[in-house]
Formats: C-alpha cells, structure tokens, sequence
C-alpha cells in the first residue's frame, strides 16, 4: 500500500523550466489593485459625501442672529451700561451682515461723520436706526448707571422691532423691485 500511494503522485516532465511558473502577466496584477481600490475608493466618497451633508447646516441670517442675540440679553437684563455695549454690537453686527453697512468696524464718532451712515437701510428705517444707536451711545458713554430692569427691557425690544421692521422694509423693497420688472 506505501507504494500504491507514491506511485499515485504525478510526476513533471523533466524538460519544463522553473521560470515558466514565475512569468506573471501584467494584466493579473492590476486587476488585484483595482478590486481593492475602487471598492475602497467608493467608500471614501460615500463616507465624505455624507460627512459634508451633514456639515452643510442651513446657514443663520443675519435677523436671525440678531433675534437670538437680543432674546438672549432680554433673558439676562444686565446693567444699562452693559446693555447698551452689547445692544450696540448686536445691532451694528445685524447691519454688517444685513446691509453692508460697516457700522460694526467704526466708532460712533467716525459712524457719525460718515454721510453715507446707513445707506444700506431702508429709507422708512434710518431715522429710528440712527436714534436707537445715539440713544445707546449715551449709555455706553455714561459711565457705571443704576441697573434698571424695566429701561433694559424697554430697550432690547425697541432693538428687536428695529431689525424685524428693517427685514420687513427690505423684504418689501425686494418684493416691490420684482414687480416692477415684471
């Protein structure tokens, strides 16, 4: 039976070379390296498609964040002083944003001075714009003033009419120059 079993096992012809076995086609390799990479490569842009979906969050307004801003100052009612500070870059910051107005890198007095200070604004809205930003300059120049709950309120939801008439002023303008194309 030993014998049966060696027997059974082929033998190779003695004139074929080893190098014969070696010789690799070209075409065998790149097929290995394209199974692998495309997979993996359709991962990658799956992977990176759904990471930027998720990171393309609807973009905030400018009126948006001016209203978060402002309920955010109703809810702490912090000294008049403090208030008029932060009032004051809030509302400047709305009308960078909203306008292109750069109110927000210019002191009072060089907003003051400029003669085309809100141009961006809607014409029904200047005059309440600029007195609302004179009015807080007062308070912000003051000095320390006692904390009034009442003035504080009072003037955060002056701010907060002031942007949503602004937005609606500029909304309606949009709405009108639509028509007139039309």
């Amino acid at each position: 039976m030993g014998n049966d079993i060696l027997q059974a096992i082929p033998q190779l012809e003695q004139d074929i070379p080893a190098d014969q076995f070696m010789v690799q086609s070209f075409w065998e390799p790149l097929a290995w390296v394209c199974a692998i990479l495309i997979p993996l490569a359709c991962l990658a842009a799956w992977w990176l498609y759904r990471r930027n979906q998720k990171a393309a969050a609807p973009l905030i307004t400018p009126v948006q964040e001016a209203l978060r801003a402002l309920d955010e100052l109703d809810s702490q009612l912090p000294p008049m002083r403090e208030c008029a500070l932060r009032l004051s870059m809030i509302l400047r910051s709305f009308l960078a944003g909203q306008t292109q107005d750069p109110a927000l890198y210019e002191t009072h007095e060089e907003f003051s001075q400029r003669m085309d200070s809100l141009a961006g604004v809607p014409v029904s809205c200047q005059l309440e714009t600029r007195d609302l930003l004179e009015h807080l300059a007062e308070f912000k120049y003051a000095g320390e003033t006692a904390h009034d709950v009442t003035r504080v309120h009072g003037l955060v939801e002056r701010a907060r009419q002031l942007v949503s008439s602004i937005d609606a002023a500029q909304l309606q303008e949009l709405q009108n120059q639509k028509e007139d194309r039309v």
